[in-house]
């Protein structure tokens, strides 16, 4: 038997590829080690998919009912109902007062109150300065309007807990945190290998003192921001704080003693195995994370709206249960994704962890001897592959890699559905995948061979041009070649830049237009433009090259409109610089067909839009200046975007152009301006008044419209007219010769 099993080895080829089935089996045993740090991060994003599919397959069954746990929503509908977020310290002292007169055993608040409650008197003498000295009597009850002291007030006696937030990043401190007791046997001088926090966001002193406990709400998601795990403690400033869900079982348990940590050591530092507390064991891994056993999607715990425990009497199933305060509401942004869903609310996730915490066998482990049996199953599976697959025709190792690949899985499936044992299913599935595609390609090379040599035979007698074709990309192989288009383009330049420059040094004006053109830029971008240059401060861009965009003109109007303003937020950055007058830009914009495309010389060259639309959007930013308006538009712009309101300005001739143009003003979106609609009739009514020679009508509503908005704009038209006497000219048509600007 063996010999003619060592004379198939003996061929060159089989040789190989027995040795890239041993090299592969050898360095899949490394890499599951950690001693090759070269595992792709698809293969993470694979790993964490099967675990996402393992846990929605041997989905538990419903939770216990006892103890009961519920959760009070700040839902969509107790939002309409109670008010916006956030609610008044009264009213959410209300809601738990009627919780604990209802019998609930610990409220759990998935929350933190960092920041003091404006006292009703204060934010009077904000608001009214002329009633800056208040009436005595209204002071006298200066300290029972306040929220957080009533708030403080009832929290003592309860067994109310508090959140905290801990940041990675941060580096800061706000709020009081309660010290924790937490005890681990060690002789380090270290703390055990938890997560190490640098900030934190926790609750007014007189908050964190009146509630019972308090714990963090950090729930760290994984790379692909799914929640898989959760800590149960963390480190910040050489103290272990305990989490909220830990916090929670621990008071419902009425555990006073102190939270123990069982550490091993390895190599220099001490681990955590487990924790205890009330006499339950918590295994988790070295840095006293858990696996969070999800129960399902979300609805798992019964939800109560928090407007019908105000608003309506309280059910008397609350009685000894775990209630946990916390939201669904999107806009609240407390939603998490999970093996299950996308949008699951982290109070929701709370409670899994406290059930989970009372229901310590629920939580799977990873046993210690996990990176032995790995090692040994790959070995096993390898040294079987490797042995038989030399003997196997194609289908028959079709046949048997598929046999190891359900073995495997099933293997892996059970371990988690009946020992809650978490095990890694990629690395030996991959290797049975592997060794199975590899001993496979070898089988069919010969076939290939073959197939190859009637390609090249017959391959003389297909066009190449047909194959380039195929494998071209259209899109990209043409946008680069010069073409007429029909886009909008955008010219954009700050007034008085000159004299503005000669006012600050080389470094502040380096730094003045790096702080100008950034965000500005990024509105283009977020608009989906193309910038084509920075000429000093001028910026160029354009919207329907090199991807076609059907919305070029809207999206060019509206990030018009978004930069000035962003430029009006930024102003304060520039007086930082120095500079005490208002930084201003003009913006002129037209539609039209221009030429776009690569162009340049040998030297250089640059994708870029040239035509008379060009010039002309130009001239338009240009006269911006002479109007004293923000932006400038052309009638062809303004008949792309029929969701945007325009004010119409003038009809003139411009610099470098015979023909008239119609120019306007954007103004926003129509659904913004309902409210101003009479003022834009008035104005339209005047415009075409003075356009159409019926000055005198002009002249009645442009100077009403004066007296209401006093503006440099209507100012030059009643000027104009002023200088013929308010008698239109003859031959009146309207156009205004504006070509020596």
């Amino acid at each position: 038997m063996y010999q003619p099993l060592l004379q198939r080895w003996r061929r060159g080829q089989e040789l190989y590829v027995l040795g890239f089935g041993i090299a592969l089996l050898l360095i899949s045993c490394l890499m599951y080690l950690g001693h090759l740090s070269v595992v792709p991060l698809v293969f993470q994003r694979m790993e964490a998919l099967a675990y996402d599919l393992r846990m929605r397959l041997t989905i538990q069954q419903q939770p216990e009912s006892n103890p009961p746990i519920l959760i009070v929503d700040i839902d969509e509908v107790s939002l309409q109902t109670e008010g916006q977020w956030p609610w008044p310290r009264y009213k959410l002292a209300s809601l738990i007062e009627r919780l604990h007169t209802a019998g609930a055993a610990v409220i759990v608040l998935d929350m933190s109150f960092p920041e003091p409650e404006i006292n009703p008197l204060d934010e009077i003498k904000q608001r009214l300065p002329s009633f800056s000295q208040l009436d005595p009597s209204l002071l006298a009850h200066y300290q029972q309007l306040d929220g957080d002291e009533h708030l403080a007030s009832v929290l003592v006696g309860k067994n109310v807990i508090l959140g905290n937030l801990f940041h990675q990043s941060d580096n800061f401190q706000k709020g009081l945190l309660k010290p924790a007791l937490i005890d681990w046997h060690s002789n380090a001088k270290s703390l055990p290998t938890s997560l190490v926090m640098l900030g934190v966001t926790a609750n007014l002193p007189k908050l964190a003192e009146a509630a019972a406990q308090t714990g963090f709400l950090n729930i760290f998601p994984d790379d692909d921001g799914v929640i898989r795990s959760a800590p149960l403690v963390l480190e910040f400033k050489q103290q272990l704080y305990p989490s909220l869900a830990l916090q929670a079982t621990r008071q419902y348990l009425l555990d006073e003693q102190p939270i123990k940590l069982t550490t091993n050591r390895v190599g220099n530092a001490e681990v955590i195995t487990q924790i205890e507390f009330a006499g339950k064991v918590i295994r988790t891994d070295p840095t006293g994370q858990i696996i969070i056993p999800f129960l399902g999607a979300m609805g798992q715990f019964e939800l109560i709206a928090a407007t019908d425990i105000l608003r309506q009497p309280v059910s008397a199933h609350l009685a000894d249960a775990i209630v946990l305060i916390g939201t669904s509401a999107k806009g609240l942004a407390d939603l998490r994704s999970t093996p299950f869903q996308s949008g699951l609310p982290g109070v929701e996730a709370q409670a899994t962890l406290i059930y989970a915490l009372l229901h310590p066998e629920t939580i799977p482990v990873t046993p210690e001897w996990l990176d032995a049996a790995i090692i040994l199953e790959m070995l096993l599976l390898g040294s079987a592959m490797l042995w038989l697959y030399p003997h196997l025709q194609p289908y028959g190792m079709l046949v048997f890699g598929g046999m190891l690949v359900i073995l495997v899985t099933s293997l892996n499936v059970w371990l988690w559905g009946y020992g809650r044992v978490n095990t890694p299913l990629l690395p030996p599935l991959l290797l049975v995948l592997a060794i199975s595609l590899l001993f496979g390609l070898e089988r069919l090379l010969n076939e290939h061979r073959q197939r190859q040599r009637i390609q090249e035979m017959f391959g003389q007698y297909v066009p190449s041009g047909h194959i380039e074709q195929l494998l071209a990309n259209k899109q990209l192989n043409t946008s680069m070649a010069s073409e007429r288009r029909q886009m909008t383009v955008l010219f954009s330049d700050i007034r008085q830049f000159t004299s503005l420059a000669e006012q600050l040094s080389s470094t502040q004006v380096q730094t003045f237009l790096n702080t100008y053109l950034t965000p500005l830029t990024s509105i283009i971008f977020q608009y989906h433009g193309t910038v084509d240059k920075y000429v000093g401060d001028m910026i160029m861009a354009f919207w329907g090259a090199p991807l076609p965009d059907k919305s070029h003109a809207e999206h060019a109007v509206l990030a018009a409109l978004a930069m000035q303003k962003t430029l009006k937020a930024i102003q304060p950055r520039f007086n930082d610089l120095g500079i005490q007058s208002t930084v201003q830009a003009g913006i002129g914009i037209h539609s039209g067909e221009m030429t776009v495309g690569d162009m340049g010389s040998s030297y250089r060259r640059a994708y870029t839009v040239l035509g008379d639309a060009v010039n002309l959007a130009s001239r338009l930013q240009e006269l911006t200046k002479y109007y004293q308006v923000e932006s400038l538009v052309s009638l062809e712009t303004v008949q792309l975007c029929p969701n945007i309101q325009f004010r119409l300005l003038d009809y003139v001739c411009v610099r470098g152009r015979q023909q008239p143009v119609m120019i306007y003003q954007p103004l926003g979106l129509n659904s913004e301006l309902a409210a101003e609609q009479s003022l834009l009739v008035k104005h339209e009514t005047a415009i075409q008044a003075y356009l159409a020679g019926d000055w005198d009508l002009a002249k009645a509503n442009l100077e009403e419209l004066n007296l209401q908005q006093p503006s440099h704009y209507y100012s030059l038209i009643l000027r104009r007219m002023q200088a013929s006497a308010y008698q239109v000219p003859t031959a009146w048509n309207g156009i205004v010769s504006l070509k020596d600007l």
